[in-house]
């Protein structure tokens, strides 16, 4: 029998921590869900492995080391309302909902979005508004955003996009730079003054 709750911890001392994720809140809500809870029956196997996850022909789900990279350099001060952007199988939606005020994932897979909105409910999460829509053009009727983040390595960020960052915010998103997501780039968007400066984070 799989020992998740092992697997998870191995995922935290063996990945996390050596890999400097070292934010007190990412780490602890990483240890609190169970990822395998969240992934079909056939991909629970891999729920803590460090690879991306194909789900689509163009879609990936970050592995849970690249995500905590992502969340920990948001900088969450808790009061955000934030659209994120690939909710994928509700995940990544129920570990950010934690850290920030309101959240709205966008999941433009309805087959996908249904298991994300079952999961959502079974861990009891209630500020997580989850909407099937495009992901390149976000959700502008509940904007503006605090902070946006996108895990759907896909998208191109356009003009209509980067007008839903609220003044003062950003938005974080992955590049990929070879096929297959082997490697991308984590980039922001800081709007200030109305402007909008783009800042490379790191591979």
């Amino acid at each position: 029998m799989t020992n998740f709750n092992q697997m998870r911890q191995n995922m935290i001392l063996g990945q996390f921590l050596p890999g400097l994720i070292k934010d007190s809140e990412v780490l602890n809500h990483f240890e609190e869900f169970p990822r395998e809870q969240f992934l079909p029956e056939n991909l629970r196997d891999i729920s803590y492995s460090d690879l991306n996850i194909k789900i689509g022909q163009y879609r990936y789900i970050p592995s849970p080391f690249n995500t905590a990279q992502i969340f920990q350099e948001a900088k969450f001060k808790g009061n955000e309302v934030a659209l994120l952007i690939g909710a994928n199988y509700g995940y990544e939606a129920a570990i950010a909902s934690k850290m920030v005020d309101t959240l709205i994932a966008l999941e433009q897979d309805k087959n996908i979005k249904v298991v994300a909105q079952e999961n959502l409910k079974k861990f009891n999460i209630e500020n997580v508004v989850l909407i099937s829509d495009n992901h390149e053009r976000g959700y502008k009727k509940l904007g503006p955003y605090d902070i946006i983040i996108s895990i759907d390595t896909s998208i191109i960020v356009k003009q209509e996009l980067l007008e839903q960052i609220a003044e003062g915010g950003k938005l974080m998103f992955c590049e990929k730079l070879t096929f297959g997501m082997k490697e991308s780039k984590l980039n922001v968007f800081y709007k200030q003054n109305n402007k909008y400066i783009k800042e490379n984070l790191f591979d």
